[in-house]
């Protein structure tokens, strides 16, 4: 083999033979749930999000609609917490979440979906509020609003105590749900506010259904523009208002 040869030879040639390795890795990879994935970054995406809220000192309130068992909930409890250090105000956020803790209840025929149904997503409530409650401790307040969207989140934000949302995640599946939240927020988001958008490419990439469509609508009708700041998980989007 002449010294040419050599330099041609792929640097990584070796590890395209590792195929024992290889095997391996898509083993492991193709056994983990992919819901497993899509969490863990979910809760990365949220950490980037209260950071990047944090540190430019917004104020106003965190809204979650799509609690379910509370994981995300809790977990953005925790962030918040953690980047006091970037914002001495931090303790005058409030959390909101929102759901009927009793999954969909009767969908409109353009929001059926094959996952989306209510054996996939019922959850006791007072398991979800302990869990909330040991979460946040005295350190702030929380607030776990239960019933449907229809009739929960028909009145004016004031009645809840919120005046301004700095973080909203939007985990509601359905254009229905989502739209019912876009509507509740459209007063009182601002330039600054990050909105966490799970399930955003869902009903096939249809622009035209879900959490997508609902969030097109909302920007169509607002003052305000987005930028995107990351995609993570299956599907999922953060965008900031400007």
């Amino acid at each position: 083999m002449n010294s040419l040869t050599k330099q041609n030879k792929p640097k990584f040639e070796i590890l395209s033979k590792l195929s024992l390795l290889q095997n391996l890795a898509s083993f492991f990879i193709s056994k983990t749930n992919p819901a497993i994935i899509h969490n863990i970054e979910k809760y990365i995406a949220i950490q980037k999000i209260v950071f990047l809220n944090s540190s430019e000192h917004q104020m106003g309130d965190y809204l979650e609609f799509g609690v379910y068992t509370g994981s995300s909930f809790c977990h953005a409890i925790r962030c918040v917490k953690e980047c006091e250090v970037f914002n001495p105000k931090q303790k005058l956020t409030n959390f909101f979440g929102f759901d009927s803790f009793e999954g969909f209840g009767e969908l409109e025929e353009n929001d059926k979906h094959p996952f989306y149904i209510d054996q996939n997503f019922c959850t006791n409530f007072n398991k979800v509020k302990k869990r909330v409650d040991k979460t946040i401790g005295k350190w702030s307040k929380s607030t776990l609003i239960k019933g449907f969207f229809d009739d929960t989140l028909l009145v004016d934000p004031k009645e809840y105590g919120i005046s301004k949302a700095r973080i909203v995640f939007i985990d509601s599946d359905t254009y229905t749900s989502s739209k019912s939240a876009f509507d509740f927020i459209k007063d009182i988001v601002k330039p600054g506010t990050h909105i966490i958008l799970d399930d955003y490419f869902s009903y096939q990439g249809n622009p035209q259904k879900g959490v997508a469509c609902a969030f097109d609508e909302f920007i169509d009708q607002s003052s305000l523009s987005y930028r995107k700041i990351l995609d993570y998980g299956v599907g999922g989007v953060a965008i900031v208002l400007h």
